[in-house]
């Protein structure tokens, strides 16, 4: 197939490239070229800013995947490319009742609004109409694998990698959701070599895993022989400890963080490997210097260390 992946050099879009090119796509990279502009060059490569898909136009392709849409007028005008099939990258945020209340693929999204959630939704909504019936969205979850720059996942991986106690948060036997970039990458290439449309919740299944699944691979990843030391919510609220910013992960007294429904998305393909699986991966990421690689732009995400 000969796919074009709007975005595809630094996180979830470098996934996408990868495995389109191990699928055998014939796969065209339109980026800024700002970030990660050596990597895949057996793929072709077309410079350009999103909000002007000019350099596009006269070209034909079998499926589209946008990981980098946030404009709804700049998907309008990816969508109206020559494109059979188009996967666009959405968020959970599209719910307004999350991350209060559980929802699932059928709960209500956003109307109207100007927040990050809204115009995802509004971006859903000119891509559909665009392509009517040709149109797949994908609503993320928390993203997690090599290359995370938003340095979630990783920010444990470093801190546990150091040794000593280490504090954390909340319950253990918390449920937590979490997806590699790998195995949405995937889903992703599923619906479009199949032509699939429609919404879908991108995240692991409820109750894939604990937080305490997730630190405790951590610790086995590192080999630092970190002591996880537990700490209730309620001391933490009694501290001031900022929840997610300062402890990525823990969001105390929002039940629905970690209750996204997948039974769409799982009917039609997603597949997500074990939580240790990824963790190992970030670990053996960051050992090698990976966290170097993370564009400035994300320095003040990653504190030190």
């Amino acid at each position: 197939m000969r796919i074009l992946l709007l975005g595809g050099t630094i996180f979830l879009g470098r996934h996408v490239a990868a495995e389109a090119l191990a699928r055998g796509h014939e796969l065209t990279l339109y980026t800024r070229g700002r970030h990660g502009a050596e990597l895949f060059p057996e793929a072709e490569h077309v410079r350009g800013d999103r909000a002007d898909v000019a350099p596009l136009r006269g070209r034909a392709w079998d499926a589209a995947i946008d990981t980098s849409g946030y404009e709804p007028a700049q998907v309008a005008q990816s969508a109206r490319l020559d494109v059979a099939h188009y996967v666009f990258v959405s968020s959970v945020n599209a719910y307004p009742a999350w991350p209060e209340e559980p929802v699932d693929e059928d709960s209500p999204v956003h109307e109207a609004g100007d927040d990050y959630g809204a115009l995802k939704v509004a971006c859903e909504r000119a891509g559909e109409a665009a392509l009517p019936g040709r149109f797949a969205t994908v609503r993320a979850g928390l993203i997690c694998g090599p290359h995370d720059n938003i340095f979630r996942l990783p920010w444990w991986v470093r801190r546990i990698g150091r040794g000593g106690v280490v504090p954390a948060p909340g319950d253990p036997a918390r449920e937590v959701q979490l997806i590699d970039a790998r195995d949405l990458a995937a889903f992703l290439l599923d619906l479009a070599e199949r032509r699939v449309a429609g919404a879908f919740n991108g995240t692991a299944p409820i109750g894939r895993a604990t937080l305490d699944d997730v630190l405790a691979a951590a610790v086995a990843a590192t080999g630092s022989g970190a002591e996880l030391r537990w700490i209730s919510d309620a001391a933490l609220q009694a501290a001031d400890v900022e929840p997610w910013n300062e402890l990525p992960l823990w969001i105390p007294g929002a039940p629905g963080t970690w209750r996204v429904g997948t039974e769409r998305a799982e009917a039609a393909g997603l597949r997500c490997s074990p939580v240790a699986n990824t963790v190992a991966d970030v670990a053996a990421w960051l050992a090698a210097g990976g966290e170097a690689e993370l564009p400035d732009w994300r320095a003040e995400l990653r504190p030190p260390r």
